[in-house]
């Protein structure tokens, strides 16, 4: 790392968050209210650094208050909070829209048939440096909490995932010939979210994992740190593999 980045980092998590961020935190931030006091002070320097480094900017007519900005943060935070390394250092912007938004759309599939239109999408890693995001779907997980599902934490994991390839290796049908524990458990869960995904049945992970393994990742992310209780239960191996990515164990403070 650059000794003046090095330098500005340690300048701005040197002293503490402004008391309004801690307000909006405790108040729309449901996971921050069961969090250690230590785990709050790490959270808040890596807020305080995230926010100082990261562009954010209103689309579509959305004025980007200072609250979103801290909530967004907040969540994208968690994903990093044990990670020794970087502040998803290839991101640079953040795109926030008021609601859905419609997206051009280009898929070639296995027989080489290109599909080209409009779609409307919720959220999106265009890229590794670019996050889009529904203020609109936000607010839906912020008002249910708990629930397995969280637009912030997906598109974030789409980053996790960018820079670390988490989900490479596995092919779009569920196969890999890796023998990496973390590889191995993520194409089980993968291959039996498309069975489930074929049958309609139901799974404590969003079916749209089903779509490929990098959604699977980000649903399971999801998951890990919305509903860690019914993830443990259901799936112990993958439960276990995301605690030692993430250096978190969601199920010892969140409540059952």
């Amino acid at each position: 790392m650059p000794f003046f980045r090095m330098l500005r980092r340690w300048w701005v998590r040197r002293g503490p968050i402004p008391p309004e961020w801690e307000e909006i935190l405790e108040r729309r931030a449901a996971f921050y209210r069961y969090l250690p006091q230590a785990t709050r002070r790490k959270l808040h320097r890596r807020i305080q650094v995230f926010m100082g480094e990261k562009i954010f900017e209103g689309c579509g007519g959305l004025e980007l208050r200072e609250e979103m900005r801290v909530i967004i943060a907040a969540y994208a935070c968690m994903l990093i909070l044990e990670e020794p390394s970087d502040y998803y250092p290839a991101l640079k912007a953040i795109l926030v829209y008021p609601d859905e938004y419609v997206a051009p759309v280009h898929y070639e599939d296995y027989g080489g048939i290109v599909t080209e239109g409009y779609e409307e999408r919720s959220g999106e890693s265009w890229n590794p440096g670019n996050i889009v995001l529904s203020w609109r779907d936000i607010e839906l997980d912020l008002e249910r909490p708990f629930e397995r599902r969280n637009l912030i934490y997906h598109e974030f994991a789409h980053q996790m995932d960018f820079r670390y390839g988490i989900s490479a290796g596995i092919s779009w049908e569920g196969d890999t010939d890796s023998e990496n524990a973390w590889t191995q458990a993520l194409a089980r869960t993968y291959r039996r979210l498309i069975k489930k995904s074929e049958r309609g049945a139901r799974d404590v992970l969003d079916l749209y994992g089903a779509t490929n393994p990098a959604e699977c990742f980000s649903v399971a992310t999801e998951a890990f740190m919305e509903n860690p209780h019914a993830l443990k239960r259901r799936d112990p191996e993958l439960y276990t593999q995301l605690r030692a990515l993430y250096g978190l164990d969601p199920a010892t403070f969140l409540p059952v």
